[in-house]
């Protein structure tokens, strides 16, 4: 962690050199080691601000507090950095767990690895099964529901050829959609 601060109008003491560096030292927990800090605090009438630029591999950060105290204005600027590195570290997480479960429905399903890749890119990853192909009675679909983890039997109808859904209802019952 490298911390560089700059003091315009004003003369940086080590109370404040010491002020910012405890408070800084969070960011290494969030964004790691190889992160480094402008810290530029300035000093016009009743108005003290401080300006905190933040650079690290990943990304480049920018708070700013103003107020009439140099502690306040401070911690203004690092409560600013850091709701900005938390949210750019949750959508990283995130983006990895979307990608992970891409992954694995892709091995699931058999499907290359640029297919996969495709999956991961997309926000909400679609899963594909195959149907029996064969023609079943009403009687054959219940069965076939009764074993299924699955709430619903979609099936060609052997008597009418047409295509019909099976499914169980809240109450426990069973319901027939006709296509």
């Amino acid at each position: 962690m490298n911390v560089e601060i700059t003091g315009r109008h004003v003369l940086i003491t080590p109370a404040i050199r010491t002020y910012v560096l405890t408070r800084l030292r969070k960011f290494t927990k969030i964004l790691g080691d190889d992160i480094s800090f402008h810290v530029i605090i300035d000093v016009e009438k009743e108005r003290q601000t401080a300006e905190i630029l933040l650079k690290s591999k990943l990304l480049d950060l920018t708070g700013k507090g103003e107020s009439d105290d140099m502690y306040n204005s401070i911690m203004r600027a690092i409560e600013k950095l850091e709701r900005q590195a938390l949210k750019h570290k949750s959508k990283m997480i995130e983006g990895k767990r979307q990608r992970a479960k891409a992954k694995s429905v892709a091995t699931k399903l058999g499907i290359g690895e640029p297919t996969a890749r495709a999956l991961a890119k997309s926000t909400n990853a679609i899963q594909e099964e195959e149907a029996q192909r064969k023609p079943m009675e009403v009687e054959e679909a219940v069965i076939e529901l009764n074993h299924s983890e699955y709430p619903f039997v979609v099936f060609r109808n052997a008597v009418s050829g047409a295509v019909n859904v099976l499914y169980r209802r809240k109450d426990g019952t069973i319901g027939l959609i006709r296509a």
